[in-house]
């Protein structure tokens, strides 16, 4: 099995522990969980905002979002991570500049492997669009310069420490199982 596909793997073992966790935070107002399946159909949402998720309200609000579940070997990073260049080399832009979400889960879990994880041992829900938003306003070569590529992919991500994360934009935080 291809990294890609080990990635995938986890992503969809992370999907009850993610639930479990919007469930807690929105304590009582779910009513439906609705994700986009991957492959070769996938949703509109998905392609063109990179929204991964809709939590359906039970007030008749639907929020959308982006879910992001990582290896517990990178937690030391601490960072959220966002596609910038889809391809830095043509400057294709990634879903810093098109992410329709209004909110961005990001945790570590706490294994590598998808039978090794029971929970998160970080995880965190940014304010997604207002963060974005706050960024746009720096110059697009500074923010450019805070970004890595990755592997071998010609992708390139913005990254920032949470801590470095002005707390308005950080609607929930949890760290060692400790609430922020």
């Amino acid at each position: 099995m291809n990294y890609f596909d080990e990635d995938t793997e986890l992503s969809k073992a992370a999907m009850p522990l993610q639930d479990a966790m919007y469930k807690y935070i929105f304590k009582g107002m779910i009513d439906k969980i609705e994700r986009f399946k991957k492959g070769e159909e996938r949703h509109i949402l998905d392609v063109n905002f990179h929204i991964d998720i809709i939590l359906k309200l039970k007030n008749g609000i639907s929020l959308l979002g982006q879910e992001k579940a990582l290896r517990k070997k990178h937690s030391g990073h601490n960072a959220l991570t966002i596609e910038f260049w889809q391809d830095r080399f043509e400057k294709i832009e990634g879903e810093f500049f098109n992410l329709g979400a209004q909110f961005y889960s990001h945790g570590y879990l706490n294994g590598n492997a998808p039978d090794e994880i029971s929970c998160f041992e970080k995880f965190y829900i940014i304010k997604v669009f207002d963060y974005l938003e706050s960024l746009r306003r720096v110059p697009l070569e500074e923010l450019e310069k805070r970004t890595k590529p990755t592997g071998r992919s010609r992708a390139s991500f913005y990254y920032i420490n949470y801590d470095h994360i002005p707390k308005e934009f950080i609607y929930y935080q949890m760290e060692d199982g400790k609430e922020w």
